[in-house]
């Protein structure tokens, strides 16, 4: 009886244990990428410092038990605010369809089961409407100076919000943030004075947050920028559910044997950039190949790997 008793308050002094360090976690949202139906978003914030989940890692079930989306490790832990991003198995949800099912926080690469969510919700946009935030940003070189002329347009070419933004020595990044209804957009943008140089892009994501999903365009001094933004189309009109587009099957991947890391792609890689976790340049190469090893080693730590090729840039993650 005596064991009974010991093995019964182990058992609540664990549940009640692991409640606790579950509840320090704000689950703030889940759902879709704004621009992809391959990727959903689990976005919390962990307000225990004691407790960081190493190593965390999120899963998505549906009621049957299966995966319909698993997160690639990429964090170090759960610190404060953190954006994760789950890879959707292709064809196993119809982004407009409620999703019921449960969310799973685990830590150590998987190893150790830590929280669980209960979901019975749309993974679409918000109604009426979501975030989205344009920017306009210096990546590196020289500073980006002068007044640019920037405009937001929707599929019927209505001009949804526009305005002017200075580029000065002390403020080289930019944002503005709208609430919007899915849709075709345009986020246009051209400078009002001579080239000054650096690395100017166009962005456009969901927040500022760190990992946000984002895409991307670099800014061309000498032309009319037009960058096309498909704001959960996926949410109102899915062709083909969590397809994998063609571009996305010849993006660049990164593969790692032993402490050689190597970058390689089905089509030249022109330019490669490696960024920290805290938006510092590491290295900038143009290996204007198929394939690249990086030299010397990286510190442990989370990074983005930044590659153009002829089909535009990607960001890749990886953990050292």
């Amino acid at each position: 009886m005596k064991h009974l008793f010991t093995f019964s308050f182990f058992l609540i002094s664990t549940f009640a244990n692991a409640q606790t360090v579950c509840d320090s976690v704000d689950f703030v949202s889940i759902k879709y990428s704004p621009f992809t139906d391959s990727v959903i978003i689990v976005h919390v914030e962990n307000n225990n410092q004691n407790e960081i989940f190493d190593y965390p890692g999120f899963v998505l079930l549906d009621n049957n038990g299966d995966t319909v989306a698993k997160e690639t490790v990429f964090y170090f832990g759960i610190a404060g605010e953190s954006m994760h991003s789950l890879e959707v198995r292709p064809g196993v949800h119809d982004p407009i369809d409620n999703f019921t099912g449960t969310l799973k926080l685990y830590s150590g690469f998987y190893d150790t089961f830590e929280c669980e969510w209960s979901l019975d919700q749309s993974l679409c946009a918000d109604s009426p409407c979501d975030s989205m935030v344009i920017g306009f940003q210096n990546w590196g070189g020289a500073l980006v100076l002068g007044s640019f002329a920037w405009s937001v347009l929707d599929s019927t070419s209505t001009v949804v919000e526009s305005g002017v933004l200075e580029m000065t020595v002390n403020d080289q990044y930019w944002f503005h943030g709208m609430c919007l209804e899915p849709g075709e957009y345009s986020y246009n943008l051209y400078a009002l004075g001579e080239p000054s140089g650096g690395g100017p892009t166009m962005t456009v994501s969901s927040s500022t947050a760190f990992a946000s999903p984002t895409i991307s365009m670099p800014f061309d001094w000498f032309a009319g920028n037009v960058m096309p933004v498909p704001f959960y189309m996926h949410c109102i009109s899915p062709e083909s559910p969590n397809a994998i587009s063609e571009a996305e099957v010849e993006r660049p991947f990164i593969q790692q044997i032993g402490g050689q890391v190597s970058l390689q792609s089905k089509t030249t890689m022109l330019q490669i950039e490696v960024i920290s976790a805290d938006g510092k340049l590491v290295g900038a190469f143009n290996p204007n190949a198929n394939r690249f090893n990086l030299t010397g080693q990286l510190a442990n730590g989370p990074y983005f790997f930044r590659v153009q090729t002829e089909n535009g840039w990607s960001v890749l993650k990886f953990v050292q």
